[in-house]
C-alpha cells in the first residue's frame, strides 16, 4: 500500500476510534442515562471519560506544586512508589478459546446495568470481561492508592468497590482483563508535560513520549495494583506514537528508532508483570497486519516484533477502520467477513511460527457511516476467523449495549 493512503487510514483510525469514544458509555451518562449518573461520585466529579473537555484548566488543574523534573525527563523519577503486589498463591486459567466483551468503568460501576449485561454475556458463550483501568482520557476507574495518580488527579471513582466487582466477575465465571490506555494521557500530559511530547493542548488527545521511562512506570504500576485487585490478564492500549507527526519524535526518526521504544515498554511491562501470573496483551492498529515489512506508519507499531513479546496480540480489525479500497473492497465496512479475512490472514503470514492463539483479534458491533452492523455481521467477521483457524477475539462496542441473539459458544 502507498505510504499516503497508509497515513491516510492512521488517522482515520486514530479518530474514529476516538469519535466511538465519545458516542458511547460516558457519553450517555453524562447527558442521556440517569442510571449511570447515579454511579457513586466522588464530591467532585470530574468530566465523564472520552466526553470533550472545552476548558481542562477549570475542571481539572495541574498538581499546584511544581512537579520535580529530573536531568534527564526520559529516565525515571526519583517519586514515592506504591508497594509492588505479591504474586498471588494462585492464578485461574485463562479459557480457550477467549470470547470477550468490553466494559467501560462507567458501565461496570452501575449495577443496574453491568449486572443485565452480565446475564446475557454468560447465555451467549461469552467467558471473558475486558474492563477499562485507564480510559482514553487519563482517568481510573476506581480510586487508586498510586500517589502520582493521587497527585495529578487521575483517579474517578466509576467503580466504588473494584476489588469487589472482579470477585462477582469471577464468582459468575468471567476471566478478566484490564485495559490500560498508556500514551493518550491529558492528566498526566498536564502534570508532567516534559514527558509528553510537545505540542499538544492538554485535552483529550495529548500524547506521552513512548520513550519515557517514568510513563512506562506509572502504567505498570497502575497495572500492578489492578493485579493486586484480582484481574487475571493485563492489555495494553495506545502503545504508540501519535498520527500527528513531530519533529524528533515520530517525524525523520526512522521506524526503528519508533518501534524500539513500543517495544522496550512491553518488554519491561512483560518482565514485571509475567511473574505475577497474568496474561499480557497489546491492542495494535488492524493494518499493522498488512502494511509492508517495515512500515510502522510512523506510529511505532510492529505486528511481528510485538508478537515476539507479549501473550497476544489484539488487533483492531474493524471493518469501518479501513479506506475504501483496502484488499480491493470497495468498502471494507460493508465486507465484514471479506476484511476480517484478509486482516487476519495477512497476520498469520507474517508471523511464521507463531501460534495461531496469539492473534486475538477484536471484532466490530457498532454502526459507522450508515452500514449497520448485527448478528449478520458479527457472524461473518467470526466466520472469517474460523476459516483462518483462530477461534479468540473480543467484540467492540462503545455503547456496551451489544448485539442480542447470538450463542458465541456455537459460532
Amino acid at each position: 500500500m502507498r505510504r499516503k493512503a497508509a497515513a491516510a487510514l492512521v488517522t482515520v483510525s486514530a479518530l474514529s476510534l476516538l469519535l466511538s469514544g465519545l458516542s458511547g458509555c460516558a457519553g450517555v451518562k453524562e447527558k442521556e442515562n440517569p442510571p449511570i449518573a447515579a454511579v457513586p461520585a466522588d464530591p467532585a466529579p470530574a468530566t465523564p471519560p472520552d466526553a470533550p473537555d472545552p476548558d481542562p484548566a477549570k475542571t481539572n488543574p495541574p498538581a499546584p506544586t511544581e512537579p520535580a523534573k529530573p536531568a534527564d525527563p526520559a529516565k525515571p523519577a526519583d517519586t514515592p512508589k506504591p508497594p509492588e503486589a505479591t504474586k498471588p498463591a494462585a492464578r485461574r486459567q485463562m479459557p480457550s478459546p477467549v470470547r470477550g466483551i468490553l466494559l467501560t468503568g462507567w458501565w461496570a460501576g452501575s449495577p443496574d446495568l453491568y449486572i443485565p449485561t452480565l446475564e446475557w454475556a454468560k447465555s451467549a458463550g461469552i467467558n471473558t470481561v475486558v474492563l477499562d483501568l485507564k480510559a482514553e482520557d487519563g482517568k481510573l476507574s476506581w480510586v487508586s492508592d498510586i500517589p502520582l495518580a493521587k497527585e495529578i488527579g487521575a483517579n474517578e471513582r466509576k467503580i466504588a468497590d473494584f476489588p469487589k466487582l472482579i470477585q462477582d466477575l469471577h464468582d459468575r465465571g468471567f476471566w478478566v482483563a484490564g485495559r490500560v490506555v498508556v500514551m493518550n494521557d491529558q492528566f498526566l500530559y498536564r502534570a508532567r508535560p516534559d514527558w509528553g511530547i510537545p505540542g499538544f493542548p492538554g485535552g483529550p488527545y495529548s500524547f506521552m513520549d513512548p520513550k519515557n521511562e517514568n510513563v512506562w512506570t506509572y502504567n505498570i504500576e497502575i497495572a500492578k495494583e489492578a493485579i493486586k485487585h484480582g484481574v487475571d490478564e493485563i492489555q495494553f492500549d495506545y502503545i504508540r506514537y501519535p498520527d500527528k507527526l513531530v519533529e524528533g519524535y515520530n517525524k525523520n526518526t526512522g521506524p526503528e528508532y519508533r518501534t524500539s521504544h513500543v517495544n522496550n515498554f512491553l518488554k519491561r511491562a512483560y518482565e514485571e508483570l509475567k511473574p505475577l501470573g497474568v496474561v499480557v496483551g497489546a491492542d495494535l492498529f488492524g493494518l499493522t497486519t498488512s502494511v509492508a515489512i517495515g512500515d510502522d506508519m510512523e506510529i511505532g507499531q510492529d505486528y511481528a516484533k510485538v508478537a515476539a513479546i507479549v501473550d497476544y496480540i489484539g488487533a483492531m480489525a474493524y471493518p469501518s477502520h479501513y479506506a475504501r479500497g483496502t484488499y480491493g473492497l470497495d468498502n471494507p465496512n460493508a465486507n465484514p467477513y471479506e476484511t476480517i479475512l484478509n486482516s487476519l490472514g495477512k497476520a498469520i503470514e507474517r508471523t511464521p511460527g507463531v501460534p495461531l492463539e496469539k492473534h486475538r483479534p477484536w471484532i466490530q458491533d457498532f454502526n459507522m457511516d450508515g452500514i449497520r452492523y448485527g448478528q449478520a455481521e458479527l457472524a461473518a467477521q467470526i466466520r472469517a476467523l474460523k476459516e483462518l483457524g483462530i477461534n479468540q477475539y473480543m467484540i467492540w462496542d462503545p455503547s456496551c449495549k451489544f448485539t442480542r441473539g447470538l450463542d458465541y459458544s456455537k459460532l
